[in-house]
């Protein structure tokens, strides 16, 4: 009896370890041509890889996997790998973090751009409206420093964040809540903060780590 109970539990791991990694999306900021935010959405047997900001596609893979390991084989997409040629890779999962790492691939436009990366589970955000009128007390201008501000504006009802020193393009807010934002460019959650007379005074930006982004103007 305790020999099949130890089987079953081995089997439950097993299976476990498997839907840990199907069915599910993964965001980190890879080197493509410069930084950027991509998201990698595993499915039952194929994987793809594409930008946070407009979805649009890098790469369309089919893998194989056991419960450390997945090996890649491109199917479509912009690396100069050979569809026969395979990507094997070590991964870990650990609350809502992924660790990549490589153990062989012989494209190296992928395993440049994806060995040792570390990836934070993608959250499916609910959008909801807000009133124009408290989306017009977010407005002004940010910054860790002065050296680096973010200007926050209003356009028929839309909320964007726009900073030219960070590499931020004029780029839409999407409302999680009435003070929580998601920027999705940048798949980046952002809360404004008042004070205790309702003043907005700072923007928390939810990154690797928490930004704390002083009101300025």
């Amino acid at each position: 009896m305790k020999k099949v109970f130890l089987v079953f539990i081995a089997a439950f791991l097993f299976i476990t370890a498997f839907a840990q990694l199907e069915n599910t999306r993964w965001k980190t900021r890879l080197d493509i041509n410069g930084p950027l935010n991509t998201l990698i959405d595993f499915k039952k047997d194929t994987v793809s890889l594409y930008t946070v900001a407009d979805s649009t596609i890098i790469e369309i893979m089919r893998y194989q996997h056991d419960d450390s390991s997945f090996t890649l084989f491109k199917i479509d997409g912009q690396s100069d790998c050979d569809n026969g040629i395979p990507g094997r890779y070590h991964y870990r999962i650990k609350g809502d973090s992924l660790v990549v790492q490589l153990l062989k691939d012989d494209c190296y436009d992928r395993s440049n751009t994806i060995e040792n990366t570390r990836w934070k589970k993608w959250k499916e955000y609910p959008v909801i409206k807000v009133d124009e009128a408290l989306l017009k007390q977010y407005t002004g201008v940010y910054g860790l420093d002065p050296a680096h501000p973010i200007t926050i504006s209003l356009e028929q009802g839309i909320l964007y964040a726009e900073g030219p020193n960070n590499g931020l393009p004029k780029s839409p807010f999407s409302a999680i809540t009435e003070s929580k934002f998601l920027l999705r460019v940048a798949g980046v959650e952002m809360d404004f903060i008042k004070d205790e007379k309702g003043n907005v005074i700072k923007i928390i930006s939810h990154e690797d780590k928490d930004y704390e982004l002083k009101r300025m103007k």
